[in-house]
């Protein structure tokens, strides 16, 4: 009943990995973490908004521009009023009319803006610059995603390492049983040392089940963040990244935002200076109506007057110094947030570069663990076939070697995830 159990789980598991395999010899190549941060870039929903951001600034500034087109305006109207402005003089021989109560105008207004003081060419910077934020928001929001598909990538490993170890320990085992079963069934050994090694088989079936069912989850969430189909079958490569102790720079996104955002505040600034200068305009008027220019006519008549105008605020009471000096304390505290960035970064890099170097001292100690392991494997496996161990004291140094090997490849793996966090952290992920 054991061994029909134990092959219905394989039987399972073969079927379970045979779709991947066969999507797995169109690409059998290992899947690297570079490739799935590219992949990331490609397919992240928010990374489509760059292209409607920019043609949300273009249209902003075009309508910037625009304002130093003429503006038209079409205007009518028609009044009655109760009195009208008299020249209260009578002088023999002459009449001097009095306007018409009732007045009547349609006119076309114009109005073309000459010079500014610079306000709409700040304000076309900030657009710009606002632009330029935006798009790095996403970089920001972008570089998160990559911690996330990190850690997808890495559980993976660490699955497949594991498995391949516990496969490799249930072949042990698996051996091991064939060898005694021969002996039992001439006397030699008795059929309950045999039991331990069925057990010890399906404790590793249990366990390889839940890790294939972990497996599936994360090459299941894996493939939803990158939009692409990964096989249960595709290897991972253990990413091996290369960096230089000696240089560091801080380039996060969110400390290159908060750069952009002490820029932008520095172009307020500019903005605000052009807003208090002179500006100067030309303005005119095409119109019909009755009275025209002419107040003391009562006819319908056409006209037309041009003209330029200056305005410039002299005085406003320290407004424009408060606003400058607003955007200068903003700005200072926008540089002590980029400090306590760069602070907290530099701290994280001093216990990244720990954790890498732990792990150097760790996997040498692993390797040295692993040889000795399996040495007093091998020599349990040969004292009990000699009867002189059970097979319960054997599988406990089988099991012992199966953890040290383990804990190599966990080690590895740890190593290989704390280059990464180092690159993440400095920003070059």
């Amino acid at each position: 009943m054991i061994n029909f159990k134990i092959k219905s789980l394989w039987l399972t598991l073969a079927l379970f990995f045979l779709g991947s395999t066969l999507l797995e010899a169109q690409n059998p190549e290992a899947l690297t973490l570079d490739y799935c941060h590219e992949r990331l870039v490609e397919v992240y929903p928010l990374v489509r908004q760059k292209l409607m951001q920019d043609e949300s600034s273009a249209l902003r500034i075009e309508n910037l521009d625009k304002n130093y087109l003429p503006q038209f305006d079409l205007n009518a109207r028609a009044s009655y009023q109760s009195e009208v402005t008299q020249v209260p003089i009578s002088l023999p021989g002459m009449d001097i009319p009095s306007p018409d109560k009732d007045m009547y105008d349609l006119y076309l207004g114009l109005n073309q803006l000459i010079w500014d003081g610079g306000v709409n060419r700040e304000t076309k910077k900030i657009a710009e610059a606002d632009r330029i934020i935006a798009q790095q928001q996403i970089e920001v929001e972008l570089y998160k995603m990559k911690e996330r598909v990190n850690g997808l990538f890495f559980k993976i490993l660490l699955f497949r390492q594991n498995r391949s170890l516990l496969l490799n320990n249930r072949q042990s085992v698996l051996d091991k049983l064939t060898e005694m079963e021969s002996g039992i069934r001439h006397g030699a050994v008795l059929a309950s040392s045999a039991d331990a090694l069925k057990a010890q088989i399906l404790q590793i079936d249990q366990q390889v089940e839940e890790l294939d069912i972990d497996l599936a989850a994360h090459y299941q969430m894996l493939s939803e963040l990158l939009e692409m189909q990964i096989p249960l079958s595709r290897t991972l490569a253990l990413p091996e990244p290369n960096f230089d102790w000696a240089s560091y720079e801080n380039q996060r996104p969110e400390y290159e935002l908060l750069s952009m955002n002490q820029r932008k505040l520095e172009l307020s600034k500019n903005q605000i200076a052009s807003a208090y200068l002179p500006k100067v305009s030309g303005f005119g008027k095409l119109g019909y109506g009755k009275p025209g220019l002419n107040m003391l006519s009562n006819e319908f008549d056409s006209y037309y007057y041009l003209g330029l105008g200056l305005n410039w605020d002299i005085l406003n009471w320290n407004k424009q110094k408060n606003q400058i000096k607003l955007l200068g304390v903003q700005q200072e505290i926008v540089e002590t947030e980029k400090a306590a960035f760069d602070k907290n970064v530099k701290i994280q890099v001093l216990d990244d570069r720990a954790q890498i170097m732990k792990y150097e001292k760790l996997i040498s100690k692993d390797e040295e663990i692993i040889l000795l392991r399996e040495s007093i494997s091998r020599s349990a496996s040969s004292q009990l076939d000699n009867g002189v161990i059970t097979s319960s004291q054997y599988l406990d140094e089988l099991n012992r070697e199966t953890r040290a090997k383990m804990s190599l490849e966990m080690h590895r793996i740890q190593q290989s995830l704390a280059k990464v966090n180092y690159l993440k952290t400095i920003g070059k992920l």
